[in-house]
């Protein structure tokens, strides 16, 4: 008996220090779109439209996957905690683990972006890709008021 995994909007960004490079895809392997945004508010608002647009038609719920966590990918990482949506970390050092036993196409932010979507999917096959993404916990309400 197969089983069925819910449709799920999947969205990779790839950090960078003034602009990101936005993926975002479905669960069942359909890329929708690609873009950049400005790391400024006038690049976070239309990022979080176009999410909620694909949440909204396809009804289902959200994963974002973003290496930097913290660091460059602040606030992202905040705003994507507060809407509620999965966030997974992309370990750097096993990502380029398993970029030299899968091997691609040269680096760019484009295709690290693209290729990002692939790692949903292979962190349920392949124990090294699980070590790649790794969901981020919510935290306690007691450290947000303990850090302001």
């Amino acid at each position: 008996m197969l089983e069925t995994i819910p449709l799920e909007v999947r969205v990779r960004v790839d950090i960078g220090a003034h602009q990101h490079r936005v993926a975002i895809g479905l669960s069942s392997g359909e890329v929708l779109e690609e873009f950049d945004i400005l790391h400024r508010a006038e690049g976070f608002d239309p990022f979080f439209a176009r999410i909620a647009t694909y949440e909204q038609q396809y009804a289902c719920s959200v994963a974002v996957a973003m290496e930097g966590f913290n660091g460059y990918a602040r606030p992202v990482d905040t705003m994507i905690r507060a809407r509620d949506y999965r966030l997974y970390n992309i370990n750097n050092l096993k990502l380029a683990r398993f970029k030299e036993i899968f091997p691609g196409a040269a680096k760019s932010d484009a295709l690290d972006a693209r290729k990002g979507l692939e790692l949903f999917p292979l962190r349920d096959h392949l124990p090294l890709a699980k070590d790649v993404l790794q969901e981020v916990a919510a935290t306690p309400e007691e450290n947000d008021i303990l850090a302001s």
